[in-house]
């Protein structure tokens, strides 16, 4: 299924990870299924970017999808 792309705010992400754990770990999934790890924030000319790594963990999660 697509999915629309959309900028989110600060403000709605943490409303929608408010009722996870607080200590629940973020990755971010690409459309090829490579997960990334937020590891920083940094202010930008328009709004908060994200600094990803590469989830070293990506082979070992493969198989668990």
């Amino acid at each position: 299924m697509p999915t629309a792309i959309k900028g989110t705010t600060v403000a709605e992400l943490i409303q929608e990870l408010h009722n996870f754990p607080s200590d629940a770990l973020i990755s971010i999934k690409d459309s090829d299924a490579n997960r990334f790890l937020i590891v920083g924030f940094q202010a930008g000319s328009d709004g908060v970017n994200m600094i990803i790594d590469d989830d070293e963990s990506n082979e070992d999660d493969a198989s668990d999808e």
